[in-house]
């Protein structure tokens, strides 16, 4: 991930919370759009991760 996470705003923060929200509640119809979706979770997960451990 080449983005600092120190720079992020917190509106940058919720709209990344709002989006694994909304990419866990919406059940894609073709394989493309789930595998799309599955790789955006898995980014979401890392950038949260991230960000939960600059917390600690």
């Amino acid at each position: 991930m080449a983005e600092d996470v120190n720079k992020l705003t917190a509106k940058e923060v919720g709209a990344i919370i709002q989006a694994r929200y909304d990419s866990e509640m919406r059940q894609p119809e073709t394989e493309e759009q789930r595998k799309l979706a599955e790789e955006r979770r898995r980014k979401l997960k890392e950038v949260l991760k991230i960000l939960q451990e600059q917390d600690n």
